[in-house]
Formats: C-alpha cells, sequence, structure tokens
C-alpha cells in the first residue's frame, strides 16, 4: 500500500498549478503524543508534508487550505504577500520540493514562509499553529533554545489576538498559552490558564482539555 498520494494545486498568486505528494490517510499511524500534544509518528512525519509550495513564486500554504485559501485573498493583502516573496526570492532558498523525498531543511523553510504569509492574511490563530509545528521541528532536532524561542513568541501572539478567536481555536490558544508557561517554567500563570480552561469548559471529548487537566495535575 502506498504512503503517498499525488495531488494538485493552483497557486493563488500566480496562478500556476503544480503537483504534490500528500500522505495517504491509510498511512497516519500515531504511536504516542508529547504533553502538548505533538504527535509522534510510527512511519511517515505527517507534518512534513503539511505544507505546500507553488515552485514558481515560492507562495507557501497549509495542504489543508489548497481548497480554501483564495477566501483569505484580497486586493490589498495579495500585493502584500507578493512584495513579501518578492524579497525573500532574492534570498538563497532552498529548491522547492514538495514530493515524498522533501528534506527537513526545506520544511523549516516552508514554516518560516508560510507563518510569514499567514500573518500577511491576518490569520493570527493559523500563524500559531504554523509556529508551534516549527517548534515541533526544533523538538525533533534536539534544538531546545530554538524551540522555547518560538514558543515564547508563539505567547506573544495568542496573547494579543484570543479573544478574536473561534471557540474551538480559543480552547486550543489557551491551552497552548498554558503549556508555553508550563515550559518557561511560569507554573502559577500555567496552572492559572489551566483553571480557567477546566472551569469554564467541560467537553471530555476535547484533546486540548484532556491534556490541560493532566498538565494542571502535574504543576500541583
Amino acid at each position: 500500500m502506498k504512503d503517498f498520494i499525488r495531488d494538485f494545486a493552483v497557486c493563488p498568486i500566480c496562478q500556476k498549478e503544480f503537483s504534490f505528494d500528500k500522505v495517504a490517510s491509510t498511512s497516519i499511524k500515531v504511536s504516542s503524543y508529547d504533553l502538548d500534544l505533538k504527535p509522534e509518528y510510527r512511519d511517515v512525519n505527517v507534518s512534513l508534508y503539511s505544507l505546500i509550495t507553488c515552485p514558481d513564486c515560492n507562495f507557501t500554504f497549509q495542504e489543508k487550505d489548497k481548497d480554501y485559501i483564495y477566501e483569505y485573498l484580497n486586493s490589498q493583502n495579495i500585493e502584500q504577500v507578493k512584495l513579501f516573496l518578492s524579497k525573500i526570492n532574492k534570498l538563497s532558498l532552498p529548491e522547492v520540493d514538495n514530493s515524498s523525498s522533501k528534506s527537513h531543511e526545506f520544511y523549516a523553510t516552508q514554516l518560516m514562509i508560510a507563518a510569514n504569509i499567514y500573518a500577511i492574511l491576518g490569520l493570527p490563530s493559523e500563524v500559531v499553529k504554523i509556529l508551534i509545528k516549527f517548534a515541533w521541528y526544533y523538538r525533533e532536532q534536539n534544538e531546545e533554545e530554538k524551540e522555547l524561542g518560538i514558543l515564547y513568541y508563539c505567547g506573544k501572539i495568542i496573547e494579543k489576538n484570543y479573544e478574536t478567536f473561534s471557540e474551538e481555536d480559543y480552547i486550543f490558544s489557551l491551552f497552548y498559552l498554558g503549556y508555553i508557561n508550563y515550559r518557561l517554567n511560569n507554573r502559577k500563570e500555567a496552572a492559572n490558564l489551566f483553571d480557567y480552561l477546566l472551569k469554564n469548559y467541560n467537553n471530555p471529548t476535547n484533546p486540548y482539555l484532556k491534556a490541560a487537566k493532566f498538565l494542571r495535575g502535574e504543576l500541583k
């Protein structure tokens, strides 16, 4: 059974069609989760293939948004995106690779580009989700200082924007704000955030609430 499926996307900036490999659903196998729900994949690292990049202009977006990315674009932010892309295209970037053999180096580049693009599009909750994957990337590289630096920056974005998030993203973001404080040894603030979530939301199936309950127990 194949681990990857070939798919196609049209770049919303330059209108060029390109192909990419995505992980087949049958190959998504999680062996465990870290305290912040980072999945440890058994075979294929699914996170590595969560972003796709236009080979023509380097526009980078989440594969899950392939059919919806147009909805976030307008005449003003398209020009801002084009300006950003024109600047990064002058840098020595790795060659675009949307294949199953994508390198970790190129994935790190994708994370950087995508975080900037989603910020331009005015989608802070998505920026946080991308940057959390960037923190995971550094965790996998055993670069804790860089991981914590990314998490700290995520916390600042959440603090500035969480009140504008949907309920689902609100729970997600406050859990991560608690986790970030936990990792930075701000134990009292972490406990307060987890207490707030557990007091105000009661959904036994929500993975972030379950993780918050566990971490709150660790802080006693």
